[in-house]
This record gives structure tokens, C-alpha cells and sequence, in this order.
């Protein structure tokens, strides 16, 4: 007892100098410590920057885009020096929340992962993000196919058929409206049979610029494609044309034309009954021509159901066509009188032409290399008894002798001309010729 009695009385004599040894030695504790282990401020970059709340905006009809400067954040972090030398960015999340969104900034939110019982304080370098904000826009597009590369020789690109030809877009305003085209690329380059592909859809603008579509929601990505591959065929082009030259002209027949022959492709049915390409006479009307009549024929308009102009001909698809016009040449002929025939002769009369000599003469007019090669005994002739009754004014045929006008046929690309040699019919009663009765 004597020994815990000395005790006790040790412990409590001088007891507040022995707190404030205590508190000295905490003190001075707490001193090293800081002195080891400083609190210190240490900047963390990089930070992606996450969105909360984005169907916010779009049950507002919104669209928003972060700015490229606010999708990262850098911050400053102050703790011990031993709790920054476990830390990295990765232990850090920043996120703003769009309900916060007011005039183009929404507040940055950082919180640690780690040790956030231990960090001092943690402050944003860039305290708002910024957000632009439109309304949300919509449309429909037709996509197109675009053919690249070339088939071989005698081959041409046949009928495109986009499956599923329709994309929905929607997304920001701005960006939707700048699409002006949806286009599926197909490569034929080398192919001699039909394809089918499955392409991604891509879109551009007026200027032919290619759309980032990132931002934008799409019905479809991609979509199939069937391109058919068709043989050619080479046909020639016949011409013709109508009506009829100015008087004393006359068409030669020779049409000159730049293309003559042209590759037509289609499919295998439709090309098998196409020889030529017929350009009918309604294309080209040569009425009142004096000279050589030019025209611009669009062959295109002239082919056949199922037939198109070969990719390769295409330059051909306009031909230049001349129809060569000539003057007439007149000339005269004798017709043998053997040749033209009597009509509408009076019941119980007998009727012949009779002139000088075996032939009549008359003129006709054609062109230089026509006449060239006529035969007078090619051109017949008719007299009409009714026409000559009504130029001598007669009521009563008697026998006699009457003057009498020639109606000529002609071959064909002959023409009656200027001079005709009128011709004289002896009319007689009964069946019998009788003697010569030309007048001298």
C-alpha cells in the first residue's frame, strides 16, 4: 500500500506541468508530421466530362452539342502529399446535369473516387461547360445509288435498285437541314454479272461536302443494292423525213448523218428483236426547202421499250442529219402514143390519139441524175373524154377530131414540166378504125 500510496502522489504532484509536456510532445508530433507530410495543391487534367439528364432535353425538343473546349476539365486538388501521390485522374469523375443549363453554360460538378474524406479541396480550372442548344429537327431522304469504276468493254450498267430506298433523320436543326443527299456507293469496276451489295448510307450537303452524321439519329446505316450488268449491241440508224421541197426542188435521197451505227444495251429479252433504230419521217420535215435541210436528232427518244443508249455511245445520243435538197433539171421526151390510153368514150363510138408521128412530146423535170437514166416508154398517159366534152362545151359527142390534154404518169422522182404537146382524139361511130384521118 505504501508503494501505490507514493505512487499516486508522484502522478499528481506537478500534474498540469505533465499536460503541458503532453501537449508540447503532441505538438511537436504533429510539427515533424507536417514537416513529412505537407499538404500540398496538385492540378489533375483531362477529365472527361459526362452529361446527366440528356432526355431532359429531348422531352423539351432540344438537341444539344458540348463544346469541344468542355468535354475535358482540369482541377486543382489539395491533400497531404502522401494521398496526391495516390491519386491520379482516374480517380476523378466530372459531370454537368442539363437541368442546370442557362444561357449556353452548365455548371461543372467534380467529385473524387478516392480518398474524398482525405482531399482538402477540390477546385475546377473551368467552373461551366459550354452547351449549345437548338431545337431538334427531321426529315426524309430518298437515298440514291452512285455508281463507281467502269465495266468492261461491251458492258454497260443496266437498272439500280436501292432496297429500302428511304432514311429517317433526325437531330440537331442545323445539321439536318444541311443534308441534301443520301447516297449508297456501288463499285462495278471490272463486273460482267448483276450485283447485289449491302453499302453504307452517307450524307452531303449542297456542295457536295461529306455530313458527319455523329450526332444525328439514323432509321437505317445501310442498305442493299441490286445493279444489273448488260451486254451491248451494235445497230445501225435508219432516217426519214416528210414533206416536199419548195417548187422546182426535190430531195436526192442521200442523208448524210453523223452517227450511222450505235451501241444499245438492255436486257437479254428486250435487245433480241432490236436490228436497227428506226428515226421515223415526222422527225425531220423538209416542207418548202430550198437547200440542204440540217436537224439534231435526239436518238434517245426514238428506242425502244426496255433499251437505252450504251454508257460508252452516250456521246452518240445526238446525231447531226443533213437532208440533201437539189434544183430540178427539166428536159424533153417522147412519150409513144401507143402508150396513152383513152377513157369515158361514148357508148357505140371508137376513139385513138393521133398526132405527129409515133410519139408526143413533153417536158419533165427531176433531178440531174434521174433524168439521166429515163425511158420515155416508163411514162404513161390518160386522156379523159369527160374533161375534153367540158373544154369544147359539148352536150352531144359527133364523130370528129377534138383537142385533147395528156394527164402523164410519171416514175417516181419525175415530174410533169413546162411544155406538153397537146395531142388530137378521132372519135367515129361503130367499132371499126377507119382510114387515117390525121390532119397534116
Amino acid at each position: 500500500m505504501s508503494f501505490l500510496t507514493g505512487l499516486s502522489k508522484k502522478l499528481v504532484n506537478n500534474l498540469g506541468l505533465k499536460i503541458i509536456s503532453l501537449l508540447a510532445g503532441l505538438l511537436i508530433w504533429i510539427v515533424v508530421v507536417g514537416i513529412d507530410n505537407p499538404l500540398r495543391t496538385q492540378v489533375f487534367i483531362g477529365i472527361p466530362v459526362s452529361v446527366e439528364n440528356a432526355s431532359f432535353m429531348e422531352r423539351e425538343g432540344k438537341a444539344f452539342e458540348v463544346d469541344d473546349s468542355s468535354k475535358t476539365v482540369s482541377i486543382s486538388v489539395r491533400a497531404e502529399r502522401a494521398i496526391l501521390n495516390r491519386l491520379s485522374k482516374d480517380n476523378f469523375t466530372a459531370s454537368i446535369d442539363l437541368e442546370d443549363y442557362a444561357d449556353g453554360r452548365v455548371p461543372i460538378t467534380v467529385k473524387a473516387t478516392r480518398y474524398s474524406d482525405k482531399i482538402t479541396s477540390i477546385t475546377p480550372r473551368t467552373t461551366y461547360a459550354r452547351v449549345t442548344v437548338e431545337d431538334l429537327g427531321e426529315k426524309q431522304f430518298g437515298i440514291e445509288a452512285e455508281i463507281t469504276g467502269e465495266v468492261p468493254d461491251g458492258y454497260s450498267v443496266g437498272t439500280v435498285v436501292v432496297n429500302n430506298n428511304i432514311v429517317n433523320v433526325a437531330g440537331p436543326e442545323s445539321v439536318v437541314n444541311s443534308i441534301d443527299r443520301a447516297v449508297i456507293k456501288v463499285s462495278v469496276q471490272g463486273m460482267t454479272r448483276d450485283i447485289r451489295t449491302e453499302s453504307k448510307i452517307e450524307f452531303y450537303d449542297a456542295s457536295g461536302d461529306a455530313v458527319d452524321t455523329g450526332d444525328l439519329e439514323l432509321s437505317r446505316t445501310d442498305s442493299s443494292v441490286s445493279v444489273a450488268i448488260w451486254a451491248n449491241k451494235n445497230v445501225p440508224v435508219s432516217y426519214g423525213y416528210t414533206g416536199i421541197p419548195a417548187d422546182g426542188f426535190a430531195a436526192t435521197g442521200n442523208i448524210i448523218a453523223s452517227v450511222e451505227n450505235i451501241d444499245i444495251t438492255g436486257a437479254a429479252s428486250d435487245l433480241s428483236g432490236v436490228d436497227y433504230i428506226d428515226v421515223p419521217g415526222t422527225a425531220i420535215d423538209i416542207t418548202g426547202a430550198e437547200s440542204n435541210v440540217n436537224a439534231k436528232i435526239d436518238i434517245k427518244r426514238y428506242l425502244p421499250g426496255g433499251v437505252s443508249i450504251a454508257s460508252a455511245s452516250s456521246e452518240k445520243a445526238i446525231s447531226d442529219v443533213a437532208i440533201e435538197i437539189q434544183p430540178l433539171t427539166e428536159i424533153n421526151v417522147e412519150v409513144p402514143v401507143s402508150n396513152i390510153t383513152i377513157e369515158n368514150i361514148p357508148e357505140g363510138m371508137t376513139a385513138y390519139v393521133t398526132g405527129s408521128g409515133e410519139n408526143v412530146v413533153t417536158s419533165v423535170k427531176g433531178l440531174a441524175t434521174t433524168l439521166a437514166g429515163i425511158n420515155p416508154a416508163m411514162i404513161t398517159g390518160k386522156v379523159d373524154l369527160h374533161e375534153v366534152a367540158l373544154a369544147h362545151g359539148l352536150t352531144e359527142w359527133t364523130e370528129g377530131v377534138y383537142d385533147a390534154t395528156v394527164n402523164f404518169t410519171y416514175p417516181e422522182g419525175i415530174y410533169g414540166g413546162t411544155v406538153q404537146s397537146p395531142v388530137k382524139v378521132v372519135l367515129h361511130k361503130g367499132d371499126a378504125v377507119p382510114p387515117d384521118t390525121t390532119e397534116e
